[in-house]
């Protein structure tokens, strides 16, 4: 056998061996001195469960930290490798002890499962984001609203701004799952009561007799700061109300009735009113404010800023021996308190003392009875008829939010309720969701991919997805875990991982991909002379590769159709160097264009790409070119690797 060596070192353009194939591999430092093996092995392999616990307890023995000793425990768990946790470090644990007598230069290829990276997006939807109350509001433009979406005021229109305003640091590609109430109908307006706060005391404790219940339930509070007079909750006729008089207290009285704190903070125009019943009147003593800042606390009555808005009510001050009859007071008009929180009371100022020590005082003993109390306001409302929940997935594109593709399947109520379903746990997806996508896809064609966003658990947050791919006919789950094999090969140093990729160039049905990629390229940079017209387009005949006859050409050929420097050349000596030198100019680009995302190593071994590929001088002459490529610079995105030629050996 002969073998055409071409040297990038010697700056010679080629030299001539003679004698058997040697290796040209040059990994193996020291290797010429030692005695070269006779028989080198090949091995091959598939990994079995247990050897995944085997190599998980070799790397666990030599772990250096916590997320050392975390990655050597998945290798166990999960049963297969990762590009965190790659094979390339972790299966020489194995091969140590499985091939301990390998010679030099023996290699392996070794078939292990590695889990994919899963796309980042299932990271995004883990969680339900539901749309609230100011979400609607903001929606809707303003106070006057619906908390839903209707046609009017869609979810595709509305949504990508909720996004954009909940999530303003939102990066490209990053995916949101969605739940937001939606009525298939517009709103439409009507007026409607609200109330803040009411009572007519009927869940009040009551008592029929002495001693009675003094008015302390609902938040109410009770005190006389002068005395101790009390306001009691009393009832007639199977109606209960609040009632209060200084007749036979023997004091001076100033008695307060003070509401709970009432929230005003959404109202527009709200209206306090009040009904009152008067009882043997001999005096004035019933007074009605209002507080924002009062702090609950009998202390904080005479601390509090107090306001009376006695002037908004007409209580009735006509002398009686008896009982009037139950007549509302009247409407106070609280707008100025809109947004705010306030505390409303009733305040009674009596003097039950004794005659003789009246003096000059008038008694002041009128007795009053409070009921059906309310602070609220009639809205001209929106309102739907009825809502129901539905489901989105959305995606930020890098400027903007929009609904992802159909590919993104978001489950709603009705799946849930054709499952029996609240929710999809991990456990029952692989069992219900095939069987929900045929019926939901029923013309889904082969390899078509859906993925499943669902609720994951029975708090309202929880998401989960799950990604098939349509197969033979059935939807399988897409387990983001294949098998592949490597080589790894044995030097001085042990067993190593070894990343060179090797590439024959042959003939395959039709031109083969990797040459007609270069000679494509080659057709826009050089001119047409370089390229037979009619027939043989997948030729160009200034390097010479052929992508029909997968090999590279030094014939008449290339002098026929248009290469005058070879035609130039009156040796075939100097042709042939020619010819080299054209395969060494033309292999950087033909490696860069078919790999273009190469890192200089892997796992610290050197990257390497070597090509065998037919070469033709005539039906007599004819050989293989080997070529090795060394990638010099990694590919990083839109920038392509580089290479050079490492060795070039053509054989006869």
């Amino acid at each position: 056998m002969k073998k055409i060596f071409y040297s990038l070192i010697s700056g010679l353009a080629f030299a001539v061996l003679l004698g058997a194939c040697t290796d040209f591999n040059d990994q193996f430092e020291g290797l010429d001195t030692k005695t070269k093996p006779t028989n080198l092995a090949a091995y091959t392999y598939k990994l079995l469960d247990a050897d995944y616990a085997a190599i998980s307890k070799s790397a666990l023995a030599v772990a250096k930290n916590k997320a050392d000793s975390t990655a050597a425990k998945s290798i166990a768990s999960n049963k297969y490798f990762t590009n965190t946790v790659p094979s390339s470090t972790n299966l020489p644990y194995l091969l140590k002890t499985k091939y301990p007598y390998a010679d030099l230069g023996s290699t392996a290829a070794i078939t292990s499962s590695f889990g994919e990276d899963r796309p980042a997006y299932f990271s995004d939807l883990t969680t339900v984001n539901i749309l609230g109350e100011v979400d609607y509001k903001t929606a809707w433009g303003g106070s006057n609203y619906v908390s839903s979406f209707t046609p009017a005021v869609s979810p595709t229109t509305k949504l990508p701004a909720y996004l954009a305003a909940k999530f303003p640091t939102a990066t490209n590609g990053q995916y949101k799952f969605l739940e937001y109430n939606y009525s298939k109908t517009d709103a439409v307006t009507q007026s409607t009561e609200v109330s803040y706060f009411s009572d007519d005391f009927s869940t009040h404790s009551v008592a029929t007799s002495s001693p009675y219940v003094v008015i302390g339930e609902n938040g109410w509070m009770s005190k006389d700061v002068r005395a101790s007079l009390n306001w009691y909750c009393r009832t007639y006729s199977s109606n209960n109300y609040a009632q209060i008089t200084s007749n036979n207290s023997g004091a001076i009285n100033e008695s307060w009735m003070i509401s709970k704190e009432i929230n005003l903070q959404t109202s527009i125009a709200p209206k306090f009113t009040f009904d009152v019943t008067i009882g043997y009147w001999n005096a004035s003593c019933l007074s009605v404010w209002i507080s924002e800042n009062f702090d609950g606390t009998p202390a904080g009555i005479t601390t509090a800023t107090w306001t009376e808005i006695s002037s908004n009510f007409t209580i009735p001050v006509i002398p009686t021996s008896g009982y009037g009859t139950a007549t509302n007071a009247g409407i106070a008009d609280l707008t100025a308190y809109a947004g705010k929180k306030v505390r409303i009371a009733f305040k009674y100022n009596g003097d039950g003392r004794p005659a003789a020590d009246l003096g000059t005082d008038p008694k002041r003993t009128t007795t009053y009875q409070i009921d059906n109390i309310k602070v609220s306001e009639t809205k001209v409302a929106l309102s739907v008829a009825s809502t129901e929940k539905q489901y989105a997935v959305y995606t930020f594109n890098g400027s903007s939010w929009a609904a992802a593709a159909i590919s993104f399947v978001a489950l709603q109520p009705a799946d849930y309720s054709a499952m029996a379903l609240s929710y999809i746990t991990s456990a029952n997806a692989p069992l219900y969701l095939p069987q929900l996508l045929s019926q939901k896809f029923p013309f889904a064609q082969e390899t078509n991919v859906k993925t499943v966003v669902y609720k994951s658990g029975s708090n309202v947050t929880y998401a989960g997805a799950m990604q098939f791919t349509f197969t033979k006919g059935q939807w399988v789950s897409n387990t983001f875990k294949i098998e592949r094999t490597e080589q790894f090969i044995y030097t001085k140093d042990g067993w190593v991982f070894d990343p060179t990729i090797k590439l024959p160039l042959v003939r395959v049905s039709g031109d083969n991909p990797y040459i007609i990629k270069f000679i494509d390229y080659v057709r826009t940079k050089t001119p047409d002379k370089f390229f037979q017209k009619g027939t043989y387009v997948n030729e160009e005949h200034y390097y010479g590769f052929s992508a029909y006859y997968a090999q590279i050409i030094c014939s008449a050929d290339r002098t026929t159709y248009g290469d005058q420097a070879i035609k130039a050349l009156t040796t075939d000596a100097a042709k042939y160097v020619l010819f080299l030198d054209r395969v060494k100019e033309a292999m950087p680009l033909f490696t860069q264009l078919n790999f273009p995302n190469l890192t200089t190593d892997v796992s610290g071994i050197q990257q390497y790409v070597i090509f065998t590929i037919a070469s033709y001088y005539s039906s007599s002459k004819a050989g293989t070119l080997t070529i090795k490529m060394k990638c010099t610079k990694s590919g990083t995105g839109s920038t392509p690797a580089e290479y050079t030629v490492e060795s070039l050996v053509e054989t006869f």
